[in-house]
């Protein structure tokens, strides 16, 4: 690890908790100032002093500082993401605020000040995102002028190293600077340039080389104390999720499609009800003057009912608002094979879905005029919360995939029907219809592969933001 990374890491703790004291220190200030005690005085002021005030806030500030780092927020890489630094800040803040609520509720002659904690709470959310954000301002900065950086050594052709070499070229932010790329092991070579321009990282990138090659390759890392990584192949890219247990005394290991299984299933399918309930209360008016409008623009059901491919390759029907023309809409129920066979000329001619079995087109002629701000704002999705509900969706997870679309799908695409289809998911907040579709595929395995209950908040958040903000969907 570089000592730039040891720096930068270890100095987010002071920082973090210098902006949690002065978060507490504002609110008290606040509160406390003429302006607002002339609209409502303090009945602390009193029984507790700054001092006093102060104490209590350094006991809360390291509890937090705590949490954030059980939280992994004090890990040294430089490749994490400012939104998810964002998410664990807003949950670790509020585990502190929580704790400090129950606590002034257990012993309640502390103080009675629901203003200082909220106001606390408030800034104590900003400072320490400005904090975090100004550190990572510095940090990529030093990694523009070669500070810092990890020099690698790709060794091995073909797309993951390409891939590889593109993505720390544009992505400077990650840390890293491709040195060299040889296509096979060549021990001189690596010496050359170990001695000339220094190597941090080894990556092999062809999970194909031979076993002498590897073996020459970790004697080399070995030797000079560099860090070793590789691309896995077809086995341990399975092997990632691996279950452990023993059957009448005879050890056994399972390898698991996904970590979504037991408890984490359990936790998941509350969440979805819970989700699905409050979503279908709360938007309740919305969806009442959005089916009322439907009416009024075209002829036809309010609804829109498609046969779509599920868990286990089950069958089940998706419910939309219709935002095409009825007699354009496929299906027996709709327009029939005339539609289908108009929705073929379109796509034979007019797709702009990049690769894949995938269909999209931006001025469809077949939407309303409803429709396409239905689609625009995405409130043609919103009846989803019914799947949801009955259980035939998630409210996070893979795309709902097409019949005709999954016949032409590959064995490693048939992976994705491992869970339940989501209304949103890794490929719709990162890039949704612009994707090309194995791009889409691989997001969607990624989130299989390594899901968690922290990574379905973090793409809730993201597809909250991506409602209000973006309107590129077709």
């Amino acid at each position: 690890m570089k000592k730039s990374e040891l720096i930068f890491g270890a100095i987010r703790v002071p920082i973090d908790f210098a902006a949690l004291l002065i978060s507490g220190a504002l609110a008290y200030m606040v509160r406390t100032s003429d302006y607002v005690q002339s609209i409502r005085p303090a009945l602390f002021e009193q029984e507790l002093r700054l001092v006093g005030y102060m104490q209590l806030v350094a006991i809360v500030s390291t509890l937090i500082v705590g949490i954030f780092a059980l939280q992994g927020l004090y890990r040294m890489d430089v490749t994490r993401k400012l939104v998810d630094e964002v998410t664990r800040i807003f949950s670790g803040v509020s585990m502190g605020v929580m704790a400090v609520i129950i606590y002034v509720f257990l012993l309640a002659e502390l103080f009675q000040s629901r203003f200082i904690l909220l106001s606390g709470y408030g800034i104590a959310l900003v400072l320490v995102t400005l904090g975090r954000w100004l550190v990572r301002r510095v940090q990529v900065a030093a990694l523009k002028r070669g500070y810092g950086v990890h020099k690698v050594v790709l060794v091995g052709n073909g797309r993951f190293a390409d891939q590889l070499k593109h993505l720390f070229r544009q992505k400077v932010k990650l840390g890293y600077v491709v040195v060299a790329a040889p296509e096979s092991v060549d021990m001189a070579e690596l010496e050359n340039i170990y001695k000339k321009r220094g190597i941090d990282e080894v990556i092999k990138t062809d999970p194909t080389l031979p076993e002498e090659d590897n073996l020459a390759l970790l004697d080399f890392c070995d030797r000079y104390k560099i860090d070793y990584k590789y691309i896995p192949d077809i086995y341990e890219t399975y092997a990632a999720n691996i279950k452990f247990q023993q059957v009448a005394g005879v050890p056994m290991m399972e390898l698991m499609r996904t970590p979504l299984d037991g408890w984490g299933r359990v936790a998941k399918r509350v969440i979805d009800v819970l989700g699905s309930v409050l979503g279908l209360i709360i938007l309740s008016p919305l969806l009442l003057v959005t089916a009322l409008i439907i009416i009024w623009d075209s002829r036809g059901p309010v609804f829109f009912k498609q046969t779509r491919i599920g868990r286990k390759m089950k069958k089940f029907e998706i419910i939309k608002f219709r935002s095409m023309c009825c007699e354009y809409c496929t299906g027996s129920r709709y327009g029939g094979e005339k539609a289908k066979k108009y929705e073929d000329e379109l796509r034979a001619n007019n797709n702009e879905r990049n690769g894949g079995p995938l269909f999209k087109m931006k001025d469809d002629p077949r939407i309303t005029r409803v429709g396409k701000i239905l689609r625009k704002t995405r409130i043609d999705e919103l009846p989803q919360l019914i799947n949801v509900l009955k259980g035939e969706m998630s409210l996070i997870g893979p795309r709902p995939h097409l019949p005709s679309e999954v016949v032409k799908y590959t064995k490693y695409h048939r992976r994705l029907f491992t869970i339940k289809p989501g209304m949103s998911g890794m490929a719709q907040v990162n890039g949704n219809a612009g994707l090309h579709f194995e791009q889409e595929v691989k997001l969607d395995i990624g989130y299989i592969e390594d899901w968690s209950l922290w990574l379905d908040a973090i793409l809730l958040i993201k597809t909250l933001r991506i409602l209000f903000t973006d309107r590129n969907a077709v």
